[in-house]
């Protein structure tokens, strides 16, 4: 291309080249050395369950195929454990796949999204990446303030 510039849309060409979310791999590389404990990640202490490694150790011969779409054995099992219809459960890559779910879901462009100002970024990310627009609503004093985000 002459100018070196990909031919994003305008909405692409439009969003600030931020992240949502730093990793901790990221500000490891950044700061030249590893976090005693990576607690910001939400990540288990402890590691990986037994139970769950030995499943996983079993079922490794079967990687090199391609996963249910549908979900179907996982949906089934949650739902009987939650006591709801299978329909009533959503599978998705962590909480960001789903934020990006309900997003595209329910936000057209140009939709207005009411959200505390210490929201979830890559909720925040999500809202402007398809086109919402942002309503941040500031903190009262060290609080959601509640009346504000209604």
């Amino acid at each position: 291309m002459a100018d070196d510039k990909f031919p994003f849309t305008e909405l692409v060409d439009s969003l600030p080249a931020s992240v949502p979310f730093v990793g901790p791999e990221t500000a490891e590389r950044q700061n030249g050395k590893k976090f005693a404990a990576r607690i910001g990640a939400n990540e288990n202490v402890f590691g990986p369950s037994p139970k769950a490694i030995k499943v996983m150790q079993e079922t490794a011969g079967d990687i090199w195929q391609y996963s249910d779409p549908e979900n179907y054995a996982l949906k089934a099992a949650l739902a009987t454990h939650h006591g709801v219809k299978p329909d009533n459960i959503a599978i998705a890559d962590g909480l960001d796949g789903l934020l990006g779910l309900a997003v595209r879901l329910f936000i057209n462009q140009g939709d207005e999204v009411v959200t505390s100002y210490g929201g979830y970024p890559t909720f925040n990310f999500h809202v402007d990446g398809f086109g919402g627009k942002r309503i941040e609503v500031p903190y009262q004093g060290n609080f959601e303030h509640l009346d504000g985000l209604i």
